[in-house]
């Protein structure tokens, strides 16, 4: 799978959820796709080896930015569903 594509069906993976309207809780269990998490993996350890060319450098940088997206979303709904009294 080419760079590109692999950039696409990240972001169309991550769109395809929330155009699905997902609730908080669904948006709490959110994992990324096996495919894409074997692709990060594949990655780390190219870059583990110094085995990343330009592009596949900017796709791991894509595939980090989604991860720490993700995990800023989950924050600030765990954030708020603290301050919501029981």
């Amino acid at each position: 799978m080419s760079t590109k594509q692999t950039t696409t069906s990240l972001f169309d993976e991550l769109a395809k959820f929330f155009a699905s309207g997902p609730s908080q809780d669904a948006i709490l269990q959110f994992r990324f796709s096996k495919a894409t998490t074997d692709r990060a993996s594949q990655l780390l350890e190219l870059n583990r080896t110094n085995g990343l060319d330009e592009a596949t450098r900017r796709k791991l940088d894509q595939l980090e930015m989604a991860e720490s997206l993700m995990r800023l979303v989950k924050a600030r709904i765990r954030a708020t569903q603290q301050d919501v009294p029981s």
